[in-house]
């Protein structure tokens, strides 16, 4: 067996293993992304789609796992064939990026470092060991109670139209709008599952990873935090890993995603102009007060925002509404505790004061309502 018949095996063991260990190839793809370069990546990606064409991918796995195949550019959904993953992987890898043995072996030593690096995740979808002969027919595993088709359009429209004028106020509007809409959407999913499934029912809880880049990870996991902690539903950082882990009512986790999306491009916007005539502010240190007093401000304006919607259900529904929304609350916590038992507060760190009273300003700004990430400037 050659050196690179070698490292195949030895690569593909450890894939499959993740793959039955909780570990998706999304997850997979992000986790060597974070740690390594592109090269790395196409060859995690490489070796990812030799074990769907292994596996049969196409025809057994959840679609939820074929989605990200397809976004990792190793499943063609229109023909519904793998793309790539022949022969030896390795070795075609290092062919296509003109690396000698020597790079190759070195490269491919370090992916194998990354992924000996981690251990087991909680199981959010099917491992291969236990797809079925066809997933034809079989649903994507979303929980019951998902995002009315109509309101999320109306959500969207209502952040492009933020996102596309050019005057503050009238952008506020439109994302406070949003924000209204999604977080009664909320209230009305839950008491309709609730009359549905009688007194104390529960709508289904939703689990979802998201990757998060750096730099300035941890601040931006804690941003991700504060907003799921706003809409109801709960985070889990895992910082090996590179993403949280969100859980809670469908409705509540998408709407997290959605804010925490836009706020992001938001923060970074406001983060280039408060340091565009300072250059000496242009330092990691004030950009992580920037984020982290951003975050803080705005979970103090949706968390009014939230408030106002809860009064007027409250008008709407009278005396049913408590109940229903603490077995919401109940079935969340549930769900969280039994999947991660054993979690710890992230500890708080000391930050730049320059940059915290200006993140808490251009909170003030914000509109709260969708894209990208502080990068450093």
């Amino acid at each position: 067996m050659g050196i690179h018949d070698e490292l195949d095996h030895r690569l593909s063991g450890r894939i499959d293993l993740l793959l039955e260990s909780g570990w998706q190839p999304a997850d997979l793809a992000h986790l060597v992304k974070r740690r390594g370069t592109q090269r790395h990546v196409r060859l995690v990606i490489g070796l990812l789609a030799r074990h769907a064409r292994t596996h049969d991918a196409p025809t057994r796995a959840p679609q939820e796992w074929l989605d990200q195949l397809s976004e990792l550019g190793a499943f063609d959904p229109k023909a519904n064939t793998v793309q790539g993953g022949h022969g030896v992987v390795v070795e075609r890898w290092a062919r296509a990026e003109r690396l000698d043995l020597d790079e190759a072996v070195h490269m491919a030593a370090e992916v194998a470092q990354v992924l000996h690096g981690v251990g087991r995740l909680h199981v959010l979808l099917a491992p291969p060991s236990k797809w079925g002969a066809s997933n034809r027919g079989v649903r994507p595993t979303a929980a019951p109670a998902s995002v009315d088709p109509k309101t999320l359009r109306t959500v969207r429209a209502l952040l492009a139209k933020a996102e596309a004028t050019e005057f503050e106020a009238e952008a506020e509007a439109f994302t406070a709008k949003a924000q209204e809409l999604m977080a009664r959407h909320s209230i009305d999913a839950a008491m309709l599952a609730a009359h549905a499934a009688g007194v104390g029912g529960t709508a289904g809880i939703a689990t979802r990873r998201v990757h998060i880049d750096n730099p300035y990870a941890h601040e931006k996991a804690m941003f991700l935090s504060t907003l799921a902690g706003v809409n109801g539903a709960k985070c889990v950082w895992s910082s090996d890993a590179g993403f949280s882990t969100l859980m809670g009512y469908p409705v509540d986790v998408q709407l997290t995603e959605m804010l925490f999306t836009s706020l992001l491009v938001q923060a970074t916007h406001a983060s280039s102009a408060a340091t565009a005539h300072d250059t000496s502010l242009r330092t990691p240190s004030f950009r992580r007060a920037f984020l982290v007093a951003f975050a803080d401000r705005i979970g103090e304006r949706l968390e009014d925002a939230t408030r106002t919607v809860r009064t007027e259900a409250i008008e709407e529904y009278g005396s049913s509404l408590a109940p229903v929304l603490a077995a919401k609350d109940a079935a969340v916590e549930a769900a969280y505790t039994e999947a991660f038992p054993r979690t710890t507060t992230m500890k708080a760190k000391r930050y730049d004061a320059e940059g915290w009273y200006a993140g808490r300003a251009a909170a003030d700004r914000a509109d709260i309502g969708a894209g990208a990430a502080i990068t450093e400037g």
